[in-house]
């Protein structure tokens, strides 16, 4: 996944029920911040192929191109529309099959958007065989390993059931499934946004198609911001962010209904989760991490109006992951020169910890996001010694 947050994520939304502002603060301490857990390997049922390892689709198949793919935005949260890399891959399930047969055939491929370069744009790794198909998937395709069954019966037709595992609980990239399908012969005609709950479509002699997704997780945008009076003391760079849950998830089943007329439940999603094992690493998402930020390699620069930086974490029926979460910040603070400008490096790695459980996330629902807002700044700024200054904590609170 690529650092791209702050230039692509704007305004956030606040959902009533977390309007009662909770605050904390934690020092930070030189104790080194948790690995992340590792990504989930490839597996049977798809995820986790790099960019630069994409198998050419069969020749002998007529072609699949894709158009566009579009995150749903009604349900709070939403995406520009040039920013596919930021959920690229897309892992798919290419259901076939023919009128006789039933769509049961299942295929597995990518969809792949190159950023840059001549190929810019998507490529697929799959073509089509069959008269008869049905398309379901997730993105990214690294963020899980899949298994898929058929909703009933044998057929796709209907809709499929998709168990992803190897999630992790809390997570920097945001998780979702596809919940649509647009099919043309022509790429004008495929460039819409598809109908939720509409999988299926035929074959042509070019075949072009456009998806939407929905999202799996609930949102948290962590808007990182420096005290007024502070900064005209100290400068604050962050280095990595990570949210982290005291409970692991399970397992993710996504059941999708296809050509439902009333689609406002579809898909449905259940989470399973359990608390971490005593001694084991707890689920971790790096939120944001400065040595892949090509544009800021010392970190990003706190102001004073904030940097908003989106994290994610399942939302299960009993609040059991939100109400575990803890916010880890590594940061590096700096005096300011006589110029005004960044001087010396006065302290390194600073590690403050945040847990969440004082914050009510319980009504945050998947698709849905809400702004914390944290502060770095000591809490008696002018009682304090230099010493103190280049040790700031960080207040945590619901953004009103």
């Amino acid at each position: 996944m690529r650092y791209k947050i702050w230039l692509i994520l704007l305004a956030a939304l606040l959902l009533a029920a977390c309007s009662k502002e909770s605050e904390q603060t934690v020092t930070p301490t030189p104790a080194p911040s948790p690995s992340p857990s590792p990504s989930p390997s490839p597996s049977p049922g798809g995820g986790g192929t790099p960019s630069d390892t994409i198998p050419a689709p069969d020749p002998n198949d007529s072609q699949l191109w894709l158009v566009a793919a579009t995150r749903a935005s009604g349900s709070g949260i939403s995406d520009a529309a040039d920013n596919y890399d930021f959920f690229s891959p897309i892992q798919i399930f290419l259901m076939s099959g023919s009128a006789e047969t039933g769509i049961t055939q299942k295929r597995e491929g990518l969809f792949v958007y190159e950023p840059e370069g001549t190929k810019k744009g998507w490529s697929s790794t799959i073509g089509l065989k069959d008269p008869h198909n049905c398309i379901y998937g997730f993105s990214p395709a690294d963020a899980a390993s899949c298994t898929i069954s058929p909703l009933s019966g044998t057929s796709y037709h209907t809709g499929a059931v998709m168990t992803l595992k190897n999630v992790s609980a809390a997570s920097g990239s945001d998780l979702c499934v596809v919940v649509g399908v647009r099919y043309a012969t022509n790429a004008e005609g495929a460039n819409a946004i598809p109908i939720r709950g509409h999988f299926s479509f035929g074959m042509g002699d070019d075949n072009y198609i456009s998806l939407l997704l929905d999202h799996v997780f609930a949102r948290l945008d962590l808007k990182v911001k420096i005290g007024e009076n502070y900064s005209k003391r100290r400068i604050v760079k962050i280095k990595k962010l990570e949210l982290q849950s005291a409970n692991e998830l399970k397992e993710v089943k996504v059941s999708l209904e296809s050509g439902v007329t009333e689609p406002a439940n579809n898909p449905v999603v259940t989470y399973v989760t359990a608390p971490v094992p005593e001694g084991a690493t707890k689920p971790t998402g790096v939120v944001y991490d400065f040595t892949v930020d090509t544009n800021n390699p010392m970190g990003q620069q706190v102001t004073t109006d904030g940097i908003i930086f989106p994290g994610y974490f399942a939302p299960d029926a009993e609040s059991k992951i939100s109400k575990g979460l803890s916010l880890i910040c590594t940061y590096d603070v700096y005096a300011i020169n006589v110029n005004k400008e960044i001087g010396t490096r006065v302290r390194e790695n600073c590690v403050a910890v945040n847990s969440l459980a004082g914050i009510d996330l319980s009504t945050l629902m998947r698709g849905k996001k809400t702004t914390l807002s944290l502060t770095v700044e000591p809490t008696y700024l002018y009682q304090l010694s230099d010493d103190e200054l280049d040790n700031p904590s960080i207040s945590l609170k619901v953004e009103e």
